[in-house]
Formats: C-alpha cells, structure tokens, sequence
C-alpha cells in the first residue's frame, strides 16, 4: 500500500489543501509537505493526526477491498442521526434510500 498516495487521494478528495491539513491537524506545514512531496512516511502519531482531520479512522486507512469504507464527516453525522431514530423510522427510511437510485435511471 502506498501510504503517501492513499493520504494524498483522501486530502484531494476533500478539497484540502497541505495548508489547510496542516493548520487543521497542528502539524506544520513543512512536515506534511516533506510527506507528500518526498514521500516520506509520516510517523504513527502524525498519521493518526492527519487521518483525524480527514475524517478516518486507522483501521478504515488500512482496510482493503471490500472492508475499506472511507466515510465522510456528513455520512457519519447522517449514520448517528440515523441510529437514534426509532425502529419503524429506521425501517421506512432505509426502503426509500434504497429505492432513490432506482428512480434516478
């Protein structure tokens, strides 16, 4: 796994800048661009501050496959929404999000 590529993929993905991860994270500047411009492999510890601000989890980063879910900090928000809802809610719900794609054809 490229650790360097997967950081950098997450970081686009959410429109982030090194400076914005950086000022988000408390890392400097300097070390997130060394990084991703040198390829360097950030330490346990500064991974777990950059996966933080990004939204995922170790485990998620590391997933592969089909266990890897990256989810986005609105997806989490409408999972814990979701999950205090009651039973009958929960149900009906989820019939017309799964029924949303099939209208979109």
């Amino acid at each position: 796994m490229d650790v360097i590529k997967k950081l950098d993929d997450l970081r686009l993905e959410r429109g982030m800048s090194v400076y914005r991860l950086a000022e988000l994270s408390g890392l400097s500047q300097s070390t997130l661009a060394n990084s991703f411009s040198r390829k360097i492999q950030p330490s346990i510890k500064n991974l777990e501050l950059i996966l933080a601000t990004l939204g995922v989890s170790m485990s998620q980063f590391f997933a592969e496959g089909e266990q890897q879910m990256i989810l986005s900090t609105k997806e989490i928000q409408m999972i814990k929404n979701y999950r205090v809802l009651p039973a009958e809610v929960r149900d009906s719900l989820a019939e017309t999000i799964n029924f949303l794609p099939k209208l979109m054809r």
